[in-house]
């Protein structure tokens, strides 16, 4: 069983509607490890509808948290700015505000993925008086709470601690105030700019600090069940304090977790938007069709980490979406439920009635787009591929959707192995490097190819056998037609790569460098 179905059969044996909840704080890019924690949410609450179980989605975007610091994307300027709510910070582009400059493309990116959550703005929420209860219920009994935290984090507390934030109402940072009185519904508090004044804790003066503010929003919003990073499931840590919390001041039950593991890049660790380590979800969507992003995370169980490679590991993931999709379409014994249910879970609708794609693999579209840049020539030498013979005008959108995406990946990600730029002639720094051994390889190719019926199997053995006739190593070959046609010492696999070259063109080019080569 697919673990958002394990998940969503534990949900339904409370017989109540589910408010599956998710949350990241607009700091910064909003990544594809954030990414994991909004679709392992949207993958629940699929399945739980699928069970039958009534439930919704809720993004809780933590736009009135404070700036840290300044990361190292923003100008030096932004230290006016730190310790300020991020919903009230200027935008870099300078319009709007910071927290929306960067939810902006993140609920965009979740529209393309297929996810439709109900979006609740921590700002507008203590705005609205969302939590002055949950605020009035905290303060009331800060004493039970000190005592909570400090038994199950195992840490003292300041004896002067209080459990809220005030904003201060002269240099508006929230995270430089002390509280000095509790008058109820206000809080009396001294920052450390000198300001002195006192806090609605009805509104948007001040707010609870996270190992509060999660429990609060917990009892304000119903939240049933939460997918969260392993770092607030260590022992003592915030999901144990806010548990204890919601039981004994709200009387609630904590919702079932979900927890899962970082996202990690390939050889630089957890992707951190304060680091500036990322993969944005902008980006990953336009290297990668969407249901390739909700594939990475649903086929991988919450609890292991995965490690994203944004670069040849791309071509694998999409080549791995694509046979996944195959086995969806298989008949019988062949067909795995497992892995039919992550590809369908993998969709961006899901009522759509799914058709098998024919698929042009990735791997081969990065060579094609690199050959042409029309859209009729790219699906006349696809067409032109072994298998693709009878493609139709219904597959031309998916076609060129994929192109677009490979094109990004090339400009962006791609290691310079795989790119290559076509010369219309070959340049004579080329030839400068051709041997004697290269020249016989060219020669005998010379030969083989007038008579090789040109297709991508045909070539590939006709490489090989015409090396080994001539008593030539085939990597001196491969070097020998890679230098010809790409001055470089390898590229796209050669039998797929010539097959979509006029046969003609070919062996001009070889004669050619025969001629200038004094080998006619």
């Amino acid at each position: 069983m697919h673990w958002a179905d394990v998940v969503a059969e534990r949900l339904k044996e409370s017989g109540r509607e589910q408010v599956i909840a998710t949350g990241i704080t607009p700091s910064g890019h909003i990544h594809v490890g954030n990414m994991r924690e909004i679709l392992t949410g949207d993958l629940v609450y699929r399945a739980a509808l699928d069970h039958g179980v009534a439930a919704k989605l809720v993004y809780i975007a933590d736009d009135f948290d404070p700036l840290r610091r300044v990361y190292p994307f923003l100008p030096d300027s932004y230290s006016e700015h730190v310790g300020k709510p991020l919903s009230e910070i200027p935008s870099p582009d300078g319009e709007g505000t910071y927290a929306e400059h960067f939810l902006k493309p993140f609920l965009e990116a979740l529209t393309r993925l297929g996810i439709n959550p109900e979006v609740v703005r921590g700002s507008e929420s203590y705005r609205s008086g969302r939590y002055a209860e949950a605020v009035r219920t905290v303060m009331d009994n800060r004493g039970e709470i000190r005592s909570i935290l400090e038994r199950i984090s195992g840490r003292k507390l300041p004896l002067d601690w209080v459990p809220y934030n005030a904003k201060c109402g002269q240099c508006s940072r929230i995270d430089s105030t002390k509280v000095i009185g509790w008058d109820p519904p206000h809080v009396h508090y001294r920052c450390d700019c000198g300001h002195e004044g006192k806090a609605d804790t009805r509104t948007d003066d001040g707010k609870l600090p996270w190992r509060l503010d999660w429990p609060a929003r917990w009892y304000w919003l119903g939240v049933t069940c939460e997918p969260f990073g392993k770092d607030h499931a260590a022992a003592g840590g915030s999901y144990d304090t806010s548990s204890a919390i919601v039981r004994s001041l709200f009387n609630r039950e904590p919702p079932l977790p979900v927890v899962y593991e970082w996202i990690q890049l390939k050889g630089k660790g957890a992707m951190s938007s304060s680091t500036g380590v990322v993969i944005t979800a902008v980006d990953m969507l336009r290297m990668t069709p969407p249901e390739v992003l909700r594939f990475l995370v649903a086929r991988n169980q919450p609890a292991r980490h995965i490690d994203m490679d944004p670069g040849l590991g791309i071509l694998n993931l999409v080549d791995d979406f694509d046979r996944y999709e195959e086995d969806f379409h298989s008949e019988g014994e062949a067909k795995e439920k497992d892995r039919s249910r992550t590809y369908q879970l993998s969709l961006v609708d899901p009522k759509e009635e799914r058709k098998k794609q024919a698929r042009v693999p990735y791997r081969h579209l990065v060579t094609l787009v690199q050959l042409t840049d029309d859209l009729d020539s790219l699906m006349e030498k696809v067409r032109r591929t072994e298998g693709y013979e009878h493609l139709d005008e219904g597959s031309r959108t998916h076609i060129e959707e994929r192109a677009e995406c490979v094109r990004y990946w090339l400009s962006s990600f791609a290691p310079d192995m795989v790119k290559f730029e076509l010369n219309e002639e070959t340049p004579p720094e080329a030839l400068a490097d051709f041997d004697e051994g290269m020249i016989s390889a060219l020669t005998a190719m010379g030969e083989v190819f007038r008579r090789t019926e040109w297709t991508p199997e045909a070539i590939h053995n006709g490489i090989y056998e015409g090396s080994r006739d001539k008593d030539i190593k085939p990597k001196t070959t491969f070097k020998a037609l890679y230098k010809l046609l790409l001055n470089k010492e390898r590229g796209p696999r050669l039998g797929y790569f010539l097959s979509n070259l006029e046969k003609e063109d070919v062996i001009r080019r070889i004669d050619m460098a025969l001629s200038r080569l004094g080998r006619d």
